[in-house]
């Protein structure tokens, strides 16, 4: 019989690519919402150099794990164009690169989707690590993690209050400060994440954020960060409790660090986290290479469901759902070409 993960498991998406289109990405939206997953979550570069010396944090060899030719979509314009065809999921971004763009400039993107969609957003937070980056677009890679702390506080005011003051140049050419307004607000909530565990990301999640999203840690890891994020939510006065706390395995659906498995999930929730995201591989071969990951890992992790070779409930939806939203209309058993990679549906265990 399925059930349901302990803790809610959501989908960093994989990126997108000629082999997977906006239909079949959608596609692959309806049938991780059928295996059980809750929320989907991106990514975020703007352009990326040919080469860089900047070291990649998370691989052992400090090379990034793409190529400079990746497509990255606009982290918002992807969830706002999803949220309008997903009403029942949740959204985030893991991670935008919070200090790569204008806070008042981001602070009115994410207003309009707050207004336009409705919905609550995880906006999760980080610096990146790409200098190249930073000075293609022409914004300061140093002291970025200062400038988060007041990015954020911008953004938060814009958002709540529509109103800040601004310093402008007056009629005298000499600094002055002006009111402005920027509206609408956003209706529906906006929480910050932040995405590091350095120390002074956990001077950051305590004292300015609603939540911590950590990347690609063990769970005896994790164990040692929670007690150092404890320590400085005391340091400011500042209940624990109050925040939201996402856990990111790792890079892929079989992560060295962290998979996501049944014991593992449960691992999570006894240190306090309220959700994880499976981090799938950057680029797959479409959209039924995505669909098994996301089958393979709810397998092993929550729907136990498989028995003599027949096709549980939530599994035989997923793969309709699939079917369905490429425009498929062939029975169970039969090979689907319409729009999408051919695909056995039935017969087939792919576990």
């Amino acid at each position: 019989m399925a059930s349901n993960p302990v803790i809610p498991v959501g989908v960093r998406l994989p990126l997108a690519s000629e082999r997977l289109p906006p239909a079949e990405l959608l596609a692959t939206c309806h049938a991780a919402l059928e295996l059980g997953y809750s929320s989907f979550w991106v990514g975020d570069h703007v352009l990326l150099p040919e080469s860089s010396a900047s070291v990649y944090p998370h691989t052992e060899d400090g090379q990034r794990p793409f190529r400079a030719d990746t497509w990255w979509l606009d982290p918002l314009l992807q969830l706002t164009w999803l949220a309008g065809q997903l009403p029942e999921a949740r959204f985030g971004t893991s991670v935008i690169i919070a200090t790569l763009r204008n806070p008042t400039l981001l602070a009115k993107q994410l207003a309009t989707m707050s207004w336009l969609t409705e919905r609550p957003l995880s906006l999760g937070v980080g610096t990146g690590w790409l200098r190249d980056e930073y000075d293609a677009v022409g914004m300061p890679f140093e002291k970025r993690g200062i400038r988060a702390r007041a990015d954020i506080a911008e953004i938060r005011e814009l958002l709540t209050c529509g109103r800040r003051t601004y310093v402008v140049r007056g009629g005298d050419d000499q600094p002055a400060e002006k009111p402005f307004v920027m509206l609408p607000t956003a209706p529906a909530p906006v929480e910050f994440l932040w995405g590091g565990f350095s120390p002074m990301a956990m001077r950051l999640v305590a004292s300015t954020c609603d939540g911590w999203l950590p990347a690609k840690q063990s769970l005896e890891a994790l164990e040692d960060h929670i007690a150092r994020l404890k320590a400085a939510c005391d340091d400011v006065h500042r209940d624990f409790n109050e925040l939201k706390l996402v856990v990111k395995p790792g890079s892929g659906p079989d992560p060295k660090s962290g998979a996501i498995t049944k014991d593992n999930l449960a691992g999570y929730a006894e240190l306090g986290f309220h959700e994880a995201i499976l981090e799938m591989p950057y680029e797959l071969e479409g959209a039924a290479d995505v669909i098994d990951t996301l089958d393979r890992v709810a397998a092993r992790s929550w729907l136990w469901s498989w028995t003599n070779a027949q096709e549980g409930p939530a599994r035989s939806r997923a793969r309709q759902a699939w079917l369905l939203a490429c425009g498929a209309t062939s029975p169970l058993g039969s090979v689907v070409r319409r729009g999408c990679r051919p695909v056995r549906v039935a017969g087939e265990c792919p576990v």
